[in-house]
C-alpha cells in the first residue's frame, strides 16, 4: 500500500493541475516556498493542517478532496501521464506503448 504522504501529495498535484496552476503560482498564493510544495507533492513530508487548508481555499476544493484516492483521472491528467511516460521511454518501450494504444483504439 502506498504511503499516505504520497497519496495526499499526488492529490494536491492533481487538484493543482486541474486549476492550471504551476507549483510556483500555488506556493506564492499560499505563502510557502516552491521547494516545500514540491516536497509535499512528492510525498516527502506531510503538510500542516494550516497549509492544507490554505491549499484547499486557493484551489476551491473541500478538505475531503485531498483524501479521495479513488477519484478517476481527468482526460488532461491521462494525457499528461502518457506524455511524461513517453518522453522517458526508450525506443523499444515506445514501440510497445504505440502497439498497446493501437490495440485499445481498434477495440
Amino acid at each position: 500500500m502506498e504511503d499516505v504522504r504520497q497519496l495526499v501529495g499526488e492529490r494536491v498535484q492533481i487538484l493543482r493541475k486541474r486549476k492550471n496552476l504551476s507549483q510556483e503560482e500555488l506556493a506564492s498564493r499560499i505563502g510557502i516556498d516552491t521547494k516545500s510544495l514540491s516536497r509535499l507533492e512528492r510525498g516527502l513530508h506531510f503538510p500542516s493542517l494550516e497549509t492544507l487548508d490554505r491549499i484547499r481555499m486557493e484551489l476551491g476544493v473541500e478538505l475531503k478532496d485531498f483524501f479521495n484516492f479513488d477519484d478517476e483521472p481527468s482526460a488532461e491528467e491521462l494525457r499528461d501521464f502518457l506524455m511524461r511516460t513517453a518522453s522517458k521511454a526508450d525506443y523499444p518501450d515506445l514501440v510497445r506503448m504505440a502497439d498497446a494504444v493501437r490495440l485499445a483504439i481498434e477495440d
